[in-house]
């Protein structure tokens, strides 16, 4: 197996560099900042902190008390001369819009947080009736509602109304234009979130396909006299109610066909009810009721309920050097613990952090099962 990033064998000379922009435009005097990327269906968050007296005189303190609207990109990686280097030699980690500014004059500190772009549809509500169009449809429509672009949206054939034909509550009831969008995704089986100025509704990465990111634990190095690792610092946690067992039970009324459906996952266990713990063999059962499923929909819908609820049975926190190669969407495999940690995870978000007095930094936190105890049907 290759993986995506490079072990060095020693310490490496680290020369990383970063730019904020505001609204477009280079700002320097910046003194820390931090980027959270998320796994999907949740906005990237940032915040950064500038020196008030190192700002420009056009980003002053009365440009930042009167402004009712503020993007902010953040670009880092690591140019080939350190000392000359454009934003086309890094990587941009997220662009978005402020939601708060703090200024401090006692600390000389200004600082502002904000998110993604994910933010324009998690604020808007709606209540339009979109049955009679396709998801990508929907998609389409928001998407140029907020000005992004369109062009990672996959196309659908089946209109909406066929997910839920009665049931105007999920469809028409107020919720955010995102909310209908993770709504739609999870029936289409997609992936759907912001990238920069881009809404992606799109089929789910295969995770052959994507990053592999490799976590290296060695203990066995002569040459060493304690343990190597390729970053600061690594702890697991186990979940040991998830490990006794997950039964997930999806019930359904269809109400073209007037009749209810049922479907247990593992198929092991389909003399579970909810509530008997003790028959499960102390397993912990699910119930969802969904309207409108067939049998097979409501079969799948039960293995991906399961397979998401394993994944929280292992947990991984790591810390290391920040690099361009992790993202959010990577498959990270650790190896050389020596026990069933050794395996692959799936993030839930990527923190970087840039400061004078810490370096260029990074906080994975992920999640997987252990595949020795997966239920089988």
């Amino acid at each position: 197996m290759s993986y995506d990033n490079v072990l060095p064998d020693g310490g490496q000379a680290r020369r990383p560099r970063a730019i904020v922009k505001v609204n477009g435009t280079a700002v320097p005097g910046w003194v820390d900042w931090e980027v959270n990327n998320n796994s999907h269906y949740q906005a990237d968050t940032f915040r950064v902190s500038f020196a008030r007296s190192q700002l420009p005189a056009q980003f002053g303190h009365d440009w930042w008390a009167s402004q009712t609207a503020i993007n902010v990109e953040i670009l880092a990686g690591f140019p080939p001369d350190p000392n000359s280097f454009t934003e086309n030699q890094l990587t941009s980690w997220i662009y978005g819009n402020v939601d708060e500014i703090d200024d401090d004059p006692v600390s000389g500190l200004l600082t502002v947080s904000g998110r993604d772009l994910t933010s324009l549809l998690i604020d808007t509500k709606t209540t339009e009736d979109f049955r009679e169009q396709t998801a990508s449809g929907i998609a389409t429509t928001l998407a140029n509602r907020h000005g992004l672009d369109t062009s990672y949206i996959a196309t659908t054939r089946s209109k909406v109304g066929t997910f839920y034909k009665q049931d105007h509550v999920h469809m028409v009831h107020e919720h955010s234009e995102w909310d209908l969008l993770c709504y739609l995704a999870a029936h289409e089986e997609f992936q759907v979130y912001v990238d920069r100025l881009s809404l992606r509704f799109e089929p789910r990465s295969d995770p052959s396909s994507v990053t592999q990111y490799l976590l290296k634990w060695d203990s066995q190095r002569s040459d060493r006299a304690s343990p190597a690792f390729n970053g600061m610092q690594l702890n697991f946690v186990r979940n040991l109610t998830v490990a006794r067992g997950i039964v997930v039970i999806v019930r359904s009324w269809h109400y073209g066909r007037k009749g209810a459906v049922t479907s247990t996952y593992p198929k092991s266990a389909t003399g579970i009810k909810p509530g008997m713990s003790a028959t499960a063999g102390g397993q912990q059962v699910y119930t969802f009721t969904r309207p409108n499923l067939t049998q097979q929909e409501a079969d799948d819908f039960a293995t991906a309920k399961h397979r998401e609820l394993t994944r929280h049975e292992m947990k991984l926190r790591a810390s290391m050097p920040a690099d361009d190669v992790l993202r959010a969407d990577s498959v990270v495999q650790v190896l050389g613990v020596g026990s069933q940690f050794d395996q692959s995870y799936f993030p839930d978000s990527v923190t970087r952090r840039m400061s004078l007095s810490e370096g260029y930094v990074m906080t994975l936190t992920a999640k997987n099962h252990n595949t020795d105890s997966e239920t089988l049907p």
